[in-house]
C-alpha cells in the first residue's frame, strides 16, 4: 500500500518519526515511536492516521522482528478506518492450522502445530501447566513448517516472556553452553560435552547458564543455524 519511506519527515505541521506514503493514491501513514513520551494530543486531533508502538527498552525492540499488530497491548492506533469484513474462509472441519509457542510453568518452552479449532488445539491450549501461549502464523493447509521459520518465532515469544514479562524460561535454546543443533531434537552442550534434548534439558539443569538479555538470547538461537 505505501512504497515510500522517510524518517523524520514533516507532514501537515508535524513530523512523523515515519511516515509511509503512497505515490499512487496519496494516502499516508505516520508510524510513531513512543519511548519516553506519548504521541501529542495536537497529532492525534489532526486526523492523520497514526500507529503508536511503546518501546520502553532494547528488549522490547525484539518484538518488532515479528512485525506490528494493531491488536497488541503495546501498540495503539488513531484515526484508521476500520478494516473490512474478513470472508468466512473456514468450513468444518477448518483447514487453518497454526503454530502453538507455548511456556509452562517450570520454564519448558515449546511448541506443537495445531490444527485451529479441533479438540486436540483446545486441550493443547488449555492445559493447566501452560503460564502463557500464543498462536503464530495461521495458514491454510496442512504444510510442515520449516526448522528455522519455528525457530525464529519460538524465540520471539520466549524472549518477551523471560526478557519482558519477567516469566521463568529454562530452554537450552537460550542458554550460554548451547553450541547449535545436532538434529532435529539435539543441541551440543559444552557444559555436559554431548548431545541434549533441546525442549527439555534446561528444565532442571545444574549448568543452566541463560542469555542475560534480548539481544545475547538471539546470538544463541542463531547457532541453531538451518532449517
Amino acid at each position: 500500500m505505501f512504497e515510500r519511506v522517510e524518517i523524520e519527515a514533516g507532514v501537515d505541521g508535524f513530523v512523523a518519526d515515519i511516515l509511509l506514503t503512497s505515490s499512487k493514491s496519496g494516502a499516508r501513514m505516520l508510524l510513531e515511536i513512543a519511548v519516553t513520551h506519548p504521541c501529542e494530543k495536537a497529532k492525534i486531533s489532526s486526523g492523520l492516521p497514526i500507529v503508536e508502538i511503546n518501546i520502553q527498552s532494547e528488549n522490547a525492540v525484539n518484538r518488532l522482528r515479528d512485525g506490528i499488530d494493531a491488536a497488541s497491548s503495546h501498540v495503539l492506533s488513531h484515526n484508521l478506518p476500520g478494516p473490512d469484513a474478513a470472508p468466512h474462509l473456514c468450513a468444518t472441519p477448518c483447514p487453518a492450522t497454526g503454530l502453538a509457542v507455548l511456556l509452562y510453568e517450570n520454564g519448558k518452552a515449546w511448541y506443537s502445530e495445531l490444527e485451529i479449532g479441533t479438540q486436540n488445539a483446545e486441550q493443547t491450549l488449555s492445559d493447566p501447566r501452560l503460564s502463557a501461549h500464543e498462536i503464530v502464523d495461521v495458514q491454510f493447509g496442512h504444510q510442515t513448517r520449516p526448522w528455522k521459520t519455528v525457530r525464529e518465532h519460538l524465540g520471539v515469544f520466549m524472549i518477551r516472556q523471560a526478557f519482558e514479562q519477567g516469566r521463568p524460561v529454562r530452554s537450552c535454546l537460550i542458554c550460554r553452553n548451547n553450541r547449535g543443533r545436532v538434529n532435529d531434537h539435539d543441541i551440543y552442550c559444552v557444559a555436559k560435552t554431548s548431545k541434549v534434548w533441546m525442549s527439555s534439558s534446561g528444565i532442571s539443569c545444574t549448568d543452566y547458564d541463560p542469555a542475560g538479555d534480548g539481544d545475547e538470547a538471539w546470538l544463541i538461537l542463531r547457532r541453531l543455524g538451518g532449517c
